[in-house]
């Protein structure tokens, strides 16, 4: 039998229309699965196509209008709409903008007196580009157990090399830009649960990204809280003339068994450092898994120290520094 060349293409035309349909209801049963806004679609033996709760996408929910109104509250939003108990990956990769990536409502774990206290993997968004976007914040990020803190690549500005993604202190801003987790303020739950008299955190890391504190005299990372499972790679520490790094005891808590803290640079930019300078410190505890790959650049000698120890059992290997006072400290 033989074709004609109409009939061939008719039978043709049929089959792509019959395969648009297929796909189009694919991915209406995908959206139909979903079941919840953010979430991505998987296939359940049992079920089918259903919503993972796993995945979140973030940008679905930054709407000023009536759910998040920037980075750090729309997190907040989903962390207290629905979220899985068990944690799941908060994917903020496609929020952009000056607007959107300036928190101005709290972190992503607090807003005024409420505190949230879970488990989570957080992508954070590139800020780089001919035009950087850095996420700017008002207040400390306090981290709290079992968060992961992910951006697109640390780097220097003033090296000529920008960084993936850059957290910026706002103005007048005080304290540590990132925290691992803290004992409880005045009528507020606890964000690190109490072990015997000390509040202990675990699991905590940040890693690829930089902080920049625009010259003022804050501090970068600080960990008093936080042990096994807790650590920071890859971090970028600019224009902060506080202390870079804080890896410190209490009678509250401690940072024993984290770390290690590898491929840090800090690098005031330019600016004058104080007598409260420092890249790292390492006080009141003992046992960590150490700094590994430590790179401190002041450009004057006005810091009487690039690093301060005073604690046993604590191995600082790779340390590269330049333009600190090398005197006595």
């Amino acid at each position: 039998m033989k074709r004609t060349a109409g009939t061939t293409s008719n039978w043709k035309l049929s089959a792509i229309a019959g395969a648009l349909v297929c796909w189009f209801s694919v991915f209406t049963a995908l959206a139909q699965a979903q079941g919840s806004q953010g979430q991505d679609a998987v296939y359940n033996s049992l079920n089918g196509i259903v919503g993972s709760s796993a995945f979140i996408d973030a940008n679905t929910f930054l709407n000023p209008a009536t759910q998040g109104k920037d980075l750090c509250d729309t997190i907040f939003y989903i962390f207290t709409h629905n979220y899985p108990s068990a944690g799941a990956v908060i994917d903020a990769r496609g929020v952009s903008g000056a607007a959107n990536l300036t928190c101005t409502h709290g972190s992503p774990w607090a807003e005024g007196s409420s505190y949230v206290t879970a488990p989570s993997t957080i992508l954070l968004p590139a800020t780089g580009g001919t035009t950087p976007t850095p996420i700017i914040i008002s207040t400390p990020w306090i981290l709290p157990s079992n968060t992961h803190l992910i951006g697109e690549g640390d780097g220097i500005p003033s090296s000529g090399f920008t960084p993936g993604t850059t957290i910026q202190a706002g103005t007048s801003f005080s304290g540590s830009m990132i925290q691992f987790g803290t004992a409880p303020p005045p009528s507020s739950p606890p964000i690190c649960p109490p072990v015997g008299s000390v509040y202990t955190c675990t699991g905590i890391s940040v890693e690829n990204l930089t902080l920049d504190g625009k010259g003022q005299s804050v501090n970068g990372i600080s960990n008093g809280y936080s042990q096994d499972g807790s650590y920071v790679n890859h971090v970028s520490l600019y224009q902060i003339r506080g202390v870079g790094l804080v890896i410190q005891g209490s009678a509250q808590g401690n940072a024993s068994n984290s770390g290690p803290y590898s491929n840090i640079t800090f690098d005031l930019g330019g600016n004058l450092g104080t007598s409260q300078t420092a890249c790292a410190s390492l006080n009141g505890l003992s046992g960590t898994h150490g700094i590994h790959g430590l790179t401190c650049i002041s450009g004057d000698n006005v810091s009487p120290a690039a690093v301060l120890l005073d604690s046993s059992n604590n191995s600082i290997e790779d340390l590269r520094i330049v333009g600190f006072y090398d005197g006595p400290s």
